[in-house]
């Protein structure tokens, strides 16, 4: 699958420029995870496709900013973004699709930059987050109503 224009990733400060402390997102990733996780009381239903995203792809985010800091973490960093990338892929596109930049996940361009692909998302994650849903507009004639 050849890309016609590639778009490239957001770069480190604009992907992260509103992420929360690494310390902070530590604690919410470990809470969201036992919420999620075997600790789940048995009358919720099962985690769905997006919440498990939601762990991917912050763990992701989370391993590529420690990557940052520590080269250490780089292995760990790539891991997290292509098993992002791959969850998202598998999700294709179309309604059941979990991608929500502008590349999509099985973009060429991705194949060598999967830390990228993970900037992008989270960045997009950030600036629309899925608990603050866009309303839709009213049909002309209808407000009101």
């Amino acid at each position: 699958m050849g890309d016609t224009m590639m778009t490239p990733a957001p770069d480190v400060q604009d992907a992260y420029a509103e992420a929360p402390p690494i310390a902070r997102e530590v604690a919410a990733l470990l809470k969201l995870r036992r919420e999620l996780g075997d600790g789940r009381p048995s009358y919720y239903p099962p985690a769905s496709v997006n919440e498990v995203r939601e762990v991917v792809l912050r763990e992701a985010a989370l391993l590529d900013r420690l990557a940052l800091t520590d080269s250490e973490a780089t292995g760990d960093a790539v891991k997290a973004a292509v098993e992002l990338r791959e969850f998202d892929t598998r999700q294709g596109h179309g309604p059941s699709a979990t991608f929500e930049g502008v590349v999509p996940p099985y973009a060429d361009q991705w194949r060598d930059d999967p830390r990228g692909y993970a900037r992008q998302e989270y960045q997009h994650w950030l600036m629309v987050p899925p608990w603050k849903p866009a309303l839709p507009t009213a049909p002309a004639g209808e407000a009101g109503a």
